[in-house]
């Protein structure tokens, strides 16, 4: 699947701040993303973005690890793209130096709310004020990078005939998201 589609299809998307910043806020015209700036049609040209190996730590978040964060937005850059996805992060590190890496490079991220701990489990699925406030945690931590384009809710949760009811808690999560989003007055492209 394309990344592009990927993430029209199975995010929840939004600007992620007001703030002034060097790269520009996305907008949603229908299917498409556009430059809310110069009015140009944006293209995800990204990368799912989890490396395992080769960590100083234990923590398997690559934006809070600045040694990773250095070598890899280089190469980013090198290969021009434009958009990274990452699935899990620790919202209690400072993302700052690599998030501001990202953003000096023409980077929007994508990032999950749901973590290996704080997911949707499709055979078994639910939908608790527990993980909701582990999302919130990630929304509050993550909402204040202008590179922020759009949170992913569902990847991959009803994804066979057994795992469809999983989606009607998927659905409620991205509700009770959008209305903690709409609290926080951010905005959605």
């Amino acid at each position: 699947m394309k990344f592009a589609t990927l993430a029209s299809a199975s995010l929840g998307a939004l600007c992620a701040s007001s703030v002034v910043a060097a790269i520009d806020p996305l907008t949603i015209k229908g299917s498409k993303w556009f430059n809310s700036k110069t009015g140009e049609q944006f293209y995800f040209k990204g990368v799912a973005y989890q490396p395992r190996t080769g960590l100083k730590s234990n923590n398997p978040d690559p934006l809070a690890d600045m040694v990773g964060c250095k070598r890899d937005v280089a190469v980013f850059k090198d290969l021009g793209i434009n958009s990274i996805r990452v699935y899990d992060v620790d919202y209690t590190k400072s993302h700052d130096e690599c998030m501001k890496l990202l953003e000096d490079a023409g980077i929007y991220l994508l990032l999950d709310m749901p973590s290996p701990q704080y997911s949707i489990n499709r055979a078994e699925p639910h939908w608790d004020h527990d993980t909701m406030g582990h999302w919130q945690a990630k929304v509050d931590a993550f909402s204040k990078y202008p590179n922020l384009v759009a949170w992913i809710a569902g990847n991959e949760v009803a994804n066979d005939v057994e795992t469809t009811p999983s989606a009607a808690f998927v659905k409620a999560a991205i509700r009770d998201m959008k209305a903690y989003l709409k609290t926080k007055k951010l905005t959605t492209p």
